[in-house]
């Protein structure tokens, strides 16, 4: 039998980061490069960069109903389809269905979740900003 006297000293932490999207990636960033021993929690699945986006060079035009969900499907999604943004046939692989999490709401709360390793970092929409002068001032 073996018996691990260093338990409670291995399990130890300086800081939990709870989920990896851009402000808890950025946390552990952060606080493992200050020399912090750090665990990171993630719910969600880990995301290969090829094989899990497969929409990723598709225009909406290419895809099934005008990249817009069927309406059949549309009830599994009722609270994240509250933005009007979020559930496309393009993106729908990549937000939970509220018919599988819901969530109580004493008042409207627009949760709108996708549990995989990056968090919303990774629902950027295809669309980047040129920067102006003013984002360098």
């Amino acid at each position: 039998m073996n018996f691990n006297n260093k338990a409670k000293a291995e399990n130890t932490y300086d800081a939990i980061v709870v989920g990896t999207g851009i402000s808890g990636g950025w946390a552990a960033k952060e606080l493992t490069e200050k020399g912090l021993k750090t665990l990171v929690l993630e719910r969600g699945r880990d995301v290969k960069h090829i094989k899990d986006y497969p929409t990723m060079n598709l225009n909406p035009w290419e895809l099934p109903h005008d990249d817009q969900v069927p309406a059949e499907e549309r009830k599994d999604y009722d609270v994240q389809l509250r933005t009007g943004y979020t559930i496309k046939e393009s993106t729908k692989h990549w937000w939970v269905k509220d018919t599988e999490h819901p969530y109580t709401e004493v008042k409207r709360f627009d949760w709108i979740r996708g549990y995989h390793v990056g968090g919303r970092s990774l629902l950027w929409g295809r669309q980047s900003y040129r920067l102006s002068e003013m984002d360098f001032e």
